[in-house]
């Protein structure tokens, strides 16, 4: 799941839906809809449960029929078929309906890793440490089955709930594969270019896929936990803009950036943003062992809640939704929270009052609020009306809501909305939904 992203081809929200486009409720395979969870990287994912068990799925399909959309989906399936375990999103099946493949995965429970630094700004030191141990470790039993990612970014990274919180590597569209056919190498090499180049290594952007190898993961990694850091990325802007910023100078260190990052850690970040392949960290397992090295504590994991979030600098806003002081009701607007909160992703659209929408996803939910992740973010005290999947039976709602709180960390803006109109039905629905997905035990209180 991307930062950003449109609705406007869902079938919801507009009376005239391409053919592809699948509605809550319709069949595929043995698969029923419930409602779009993500559009982007030439795929639609819905989450979906097995017609027979029941069971809940992220089912991914193309929506382009195709004979290279079918190539790519092939050598996805094969990549996740080698890369089976633990913190890597989990095929349970794949296959053809009406001459169009797909892929189903276990649902997960949580929310986008992009989402959460749009909200939050940034994590703590502990925090980044556990995504850098986490997903090291993930990305070593991928490179040991001859897997390089190549597109790691925070909104491919999701995050478990609960004291158990877990990070998943998602979407093996783009992975490079060790002892492919000709023709599937060949596939790679023509879409050597494809990821987002904030986040691609020099070599990634400059030459075909032949010269990629597991330290291009080891770039991306670094430029994801540099990120978690700071809220900033090292190089931003287009192929061409980060092309000539990686060539022209050094990314600006991580302490000059935010002091209270220990040096050790420092140096391995920047270790992972070398230019040069070669002075790198030569391998995933030597940048995991560097990681662990630096970690102060075992088993920390990342509260969605924002109860440990660092303080933020001078030049950021604390959010009504993220920070312990609000909690507390230390908050500018001076509202508490009332309702027991749980993370959620759905596709969304904001109507201004002026007739302007906003197109984005849901991330979290209670029966008072929800927070908006979207293409620009919404000023404070703006009345809008929002459409969005509701999270148990997948219907399409409308409800009125007023802005309460606003954040733009790199172009991802994240908004806090206060519900001040919605149907009896669509409350007790979301009420329904955070009491099972969240426990009264281990839910923040909104």
């Amino acid at each position: 799941m991307q930062g950003r992203r449109s609705v406007q081809s869902h079938p919801s929200f507009h009376a005239a839906a391409r053919p592809a486009d699948l509605a809550a409720g319709d069949r595929f395979d043995r698969y029923v809809v419930q409602r779009l969870l993500a559009r982007g990287g030439g795929a639609d994912v819905y989450a979906a449960t097995h017609a027979y068990t029941h069971a809940p799925a992220a089912l991914k399909i193309p929506r382009e029929d195709s004979a290279v959309a079918h190539a790519r989906f092939e050598r996805e399936i094969e990549a996740l078929a080698r890369v089976r375990g633990p913190g890597i999103v989990e095929m349970l099946d794949a296959g053809q309906f009406q001459s169009r493949p797909f892929i189903a995965f276990r649902a997960l429970e949580g929310r986008t890793l992009s989402g959460l630094l749009a909200a939050r700004g940034q994590l703590s030191v502990a925090d980044t440490l556990a995504v850098g141990c986490e997903v090291s470790a993930a990305l070593e039993r991928c490179h040991a089955a001859g897997v390089i990612h190549r597109d790691l970014k925070p909104s491919n990274l999701f995050v478990g709930p609960g004291p158990e919180a877990q990070l998943t590597l998602l979407d093996f569209g783009i992975a490079k594969l060790a002892n492919l056919p000709e023709t599937a190498a060949k596939l790679t090499r023509e879409h050597s270019l494809l990821g987002t180049p904030e986040y691609m290594a020099p070599e990634a952007l400059l030459s075909s896929s032949q010269v990629v190898d597991g330290r291009t993961d080891v770039y991306g990694l670094g430029v994801t936990l540099y990120e978690c850091l700071t809220g900033v990325v090292p190089f931003e802007g287009g192929y061409v803009n980060v092309l000539l910023e990686q060539s022209m100078h050094p990314p600006t260190p991580v302490r000059q950036r935010r002091q209270d990052v220990p040096p050790d850690l420092a140096a391995v970040i920047d270790r992972c943003l070398a230019p040069v392949a070669d002075e790198r960290f030569e391998s995933i397992s030597a940048l995991q062992a560097a990681l662990t090295a630096c970690a102060p504590t075992k088993n920390h994991t990342i509260d969605l809640f924002g109860r440990a979030a660092p303080a933020p600098h001078a030049d950021q806003t604390r959010t009504l939704a993220d920070t312990p002081d609000a909690k507390a009701g230390a908050n500018p607007t001076g509202v508490r929270r009332k309702h027991p909160r749980a993370p959620y992703v759905s596709l969304a659209r904001i109507t201004l009052a002026s007739g302007e929408r906003v197109d984005g996803r849901v991330e979290e939910i209670s029966e008072g609020g929800l927070q908006f992740v979207g293409d620009y973010g919404v000023p404070e005290q703006h009345a809008v009306k929002i459409r969005f999947a509701l999270p148990v039976t997948g219907r399409v709602a409308e409800v009125a809501a007023v802005s309460r709180w606003n954040r733009t960390v790199r172009g991802c803006n994240a908004t806090g909305f206060e519900l001040t109109e919605i149907a009896d039905p669509h409350r007790a629905e979301i009420r329904q939904y955070v009491s099972i997905m969240c426990p009264e035990d281990t839910c923040a209180a909104e």
